[in-house]
């Protein structure tokens, strides 16, 4: 298990991405959203999806769960 975030502010592209807690390129936190502790970021996606219309998962921390 994780602990998963989602920022609150899309990307340019109107991604809103998921990382985890050690992620270098997390935002602060009044930017990003707690998901949970979580057992894969694919699972931390769908959770963000529930708040968020387009989710991607970090290209740094969620490789596995990244669409390029």
């Amino acid at each position: 298990m994780a602990e998963f975030y989602v920022e609150i502010n899309a990307q340019a592209n109107g991604d809103h991405l998921v990382h985890n807690a050690a992620c270098s390129q997390l935002p602060a936190k009044d930017g990003i959203r707690y998901l949970g502790s979580i057992a894969s970021c694919a699972s931390a996606v769908k959770k963000a999806a529930e708040s968020f219309r387009q989710v991607n998962g970090c290209p740094q921390c969620a490789t596995s769960c990244h669409i390029a």
